[in-house]
């Protein structure tokens, strides 16, 4: 594949990403108040519904892995844009929770038809180079996204209901598809190119990730501290801003701030890791989401916006670096399955978060003491993440790999 038809590929990701996450991760929330009113259900229960999402989506993720062996990804990404404009227009006519649940478990499925999955198999066919650069970009989808639905739902709500604006955004994934597929589908499979190459130089980050059992398992521990605090604040942020007496606009445009400053921090910090390595950025922009996360949880007026920067931007680099730290450790024919795997313990993790945040909410009337928790499981992820990268590489493992070259 060409240089050029590389980049397109990026920049087809980055637009169905766009699409699908925004919409679902930062457009539905902004209906929360409405759907709680008229269907007359706490914040738990409709919390739960992210989390049926969150599974699913990690679910669908380790399914896709399986499916992608057989069946190129861009087709993947195109019916999940034909799922999602399916799911939205008939979550317009849910009239209860039960059914909504239903929906949100198609969501998932449309989540992760774009989702780290397929990126992930895309960018490692289509480059030799920069893989994390142009991973960092196209994942700038879902910030891309999140920040522009919340304010788009919360225009659309000013001349239409909730259902409505459901109607109107259903529109958008059928505008997508024909320019998704007319990129995609005219680019010839660079597959047996790919197989082709190289084993990548032992100098890559793959060789200073592959660190065996021990490591993987703080990974995983490092993981779960920042999906489940991360994924806790994002998806409970709309109704928390509100509840520091700030207006509907004030929270989209809250929501608007964190993604905005993702969307820069994730190019930002995909040259960084280019330049300084990927371990290292990692772990200082895990530092970033902590402080971040301690800013919000303090409540204090003057801090709010500048929390909402700091946890858009450490949560930019901890969620584009995760995946590539991750796609480096488990790099070879197996990469589609590991990476499905640890897909569905990032949506247990995420799942976990927002749910346990809602009901938390719930039994003590604010979401501080949730909060306050996820600033002690960041706290665990940065010491995990820390250990992770500071192990030596087995011999066992060491003999598997290439030898340097010069």
């Amino acid at each position: 594949m060409t240089r050029r038809n590389s980049w397109v590929v990026v920049g087809t990701l980055l637009l169905v990403m766009t699409v699908i996450h925004g919409v679902i991760t930062s457009g539905l929330p902004v209906l929360d108040k409405a759907i709680l009113k008229e269907l007359g259900v706490s914040r738990g229960e409709l919390k739960l519904r992210e989390t049926i999402f969150l599974m699913s989506s990690g679910l669908s993720g380790l399914a896709i892995g399986f499916v992608t062996t057989k069946i190129p990804p861009r087709y993947v990404v195109l019916a999940g844009l034909a799922l999602l404009s399916a799911a939205l227009a008939a979550y317009s006519h849910a009239h209860t929770i039960g059914q909504i649940y239903a929906l949100y478990v198609l969501l998932g499925l449309s989540y992760a038809c774009a989702h780290v999955v397929v990126v992930v198999l895309m960018i490692r066919e289509a480059f030799d180079r920069r893989r994390t650069l142009a991973t960092s970009i196209a994942l700038s989808g879902t910030s891309l996204g999140a920040a522009i639905f919340p304010t788009i739902t919360v225009i659309a709500t000013r001349n239409l209901d909730w259902r409505g604006a459901l109607h109107s955004l259903a529109v958008l994934p059928l505008l997508v598809l024909p320019i998704a597929a007319l990129l995609l589908l005219g680019l010839k499979s660079s597959a047996k190119a790919a197989d082709a190459r190289p084993a990548p130089a032992a100098s890559e980050p793959a060789r200073a990730t592959r660190r065996g059992p021990a490591a993987a398992a703080l990974l995983a521990v490092a993981t779960f501290g920042t999906f489940f605090a991360s994924t806790s604040f994002l998806l409970n942020l709309f109704l928390y801003i509100q509840d520091l007496g700030r207006s509907a606009e004030a929270a989209a445009a809250g929501i608007s701030t964190v993604f905005v400053v993702g969307l820069f921090g994730k190019a930002l910090v995909g040259l960084a890791a280019e330049r300084w390595g990927v371990p290292l950025v990692w772990r200082s922009q895990q530092a970033v989401l902590l402080a971040g996360a301690v800013l919000l949880t303090s409540g204090l007026a003057p801090a709010l916006f500048p929390a909402l920067a700091l946890l858009g931007l450490g949560w930019a680099g901890c969620y584009v670096l995760t995946q590539v730290m991750i796609a480096d450790f488990f790099a070879g024919p197996n990469l589609s399955r590991m990476t499905g795997l640890f897909i569905v313990f990032e949506a247990i993790s995420s799942g976990a978060g927002v749910w346990s945040a809602g009901a938390i909410a719930d039994l003590t009337g604010g979401y501080r003491p949730a909060f306050l928790l996820n600033c002690s499981l960041i706290v665990v992820a940065i010491l995990a993440g820390w250990l992770a990268t500071r192990l030596p590489t087995p011999r066992a493992v060491q003999r598997e790999l290439p030898p340097a070259t010069a």
